[in-house]
């Protein structure tokens, strides 16, 4: 007679089968805008019933018209960066102001409603984890007021701070982000993560004052024309092509991405290398889940970022393409 037991040998089969059948990019120009009652566009890009294989990542992308709030809610943690625009949020009774790349975090079951004051229409891409929260059974989604117009609203109290009254960081300006400093990343000690970017800005990341736990918009790293990262391999990451276009190579697959899209890299410990063979830098966000970093600490021989190497021993870092003269 088959039990459980039989089931869970057949585990690492099945969840190696899944990883290899997962999509590996998000193309921006095949997902539609739909709205919902906190956005009046929004499109879901990265989830376990997209055919994902997550450890319970959301990756969403939202627009807010000109003259127009979102509506106001509560869930579990955010992290949300502003690709274009300028406006403000209101986090439990608090006002930050924002503009394009900066990156604003919302606690769990934090109340929030966001604000465009601009000219142009406000474009964000958020990461939350509400597939890994509805799993363990603590997600949490209110709806407290609908997306409209601003209209006659009253004017919201003006921005006193970037901080929580906990002390912990709520937003950072791209302006105020540090420069190529490893001692910033999270995992600035770890060899595999260094000298991964030509030009990287750090965001949420506790060295900056921030306080996360299952999701952060980490860094922004910038690649010249015609280079390639470093290459690694790690536990599940997500990353958002800001500008330019340019292909990975993971796992022996060629992904291409551009502008828009979001590139998955699933939790297999794949091999993975970004590059920029165009004539324009690329731009990518990288957006962090915390139940990455869980794993990684309860099994660090097996889930720890590593650095690889090539045949003569020498570490892949980031660099110019090699191209050699045919003859």
């Amino acid at each position: 007679m088959k039990t459980f037991y039989d089931d869970w040998l057949r585990a690492r089969e099945q969840v190696d089968t899944t990883l290899d059948c997962t999509p590996l990019v998000a193309r921006d120009r095949d997902i539609p805008w739909v709205e919902t009652p906190q956005d009046v566009k929004c499109k879901l890009m990265v989830a376990n019933e997209l055919g994902f294989a997550t450890m319970g990542s959301n990756v969403l992308k939202g627009e807010i018209p000109v003259g127009w709030h979102t509506g106001k809610h509560r869930h579990g943690e955010e992290s949300l960066h502003i690709l274009e625009g300028e406006g403000y949020s209101i986090v439990n009774g608090q006002r930050f102001d924002w503009h394009k790349h900066s990156t604003l975090q919302i606690p769990f079951y934090a109340e929030h409603q966001h604000f465009n004051t601009g000219k142009v229409p406000v474009l964000y891409i958020s990461g939350m984890v509400f597939d890994l929260e509805r799993y363990v059974r603590v997600a949490r989604l209110e709806q407290l007021e609908t997306h409209g117009p601003n209209g006659e609203l009253e004017p919201a109290p003006a921005e006193q701070s970037h901080y929580y009254p906990d002390g912990s960081r709520a937003i950072i300006h791209i302006e105020d982000a540090p420069v190529n400093d490893p001692s910033y990343s999270a995992q600035g000690n770890i060899a595999a993560v260094q000298n991964q970017h030509d030009f990287m800005q750090y965001l949420a990341l506790p060295k900056n004052g921030f306080r996360t736990t299952s999701v952060a918009i980490t860094h922004l790293w910038i690649e010249p024309a015609y280079h390639h990262s470093g290459r690694h391999k790690h536990l599940e990451a997500v990353v958002y092509a800001v500008e330019g276009e340019g292909y990975t190579e993971m796992q022996g697959r060629v992904v291409h991405w551009e502008a828009g899209d979001v590139l998955y890299v699933p939790p297999a410990m794949w091999e993975h290398e970004h590059t920029n063979d165009n004539p324009n830098p690329i731009k990518q966000l990288r957006i962090a889940f915390g139940i990455r970093s869980w794993f990684t600490e309860v099994w660090p021989e097996g889930f720890t970022s590593q650095r690889i190497y090539d045949k003569t021993g020498k570490p892949i870092e980031h660099g110019a393409i090699e191209r050699h003269r045919e003859r």
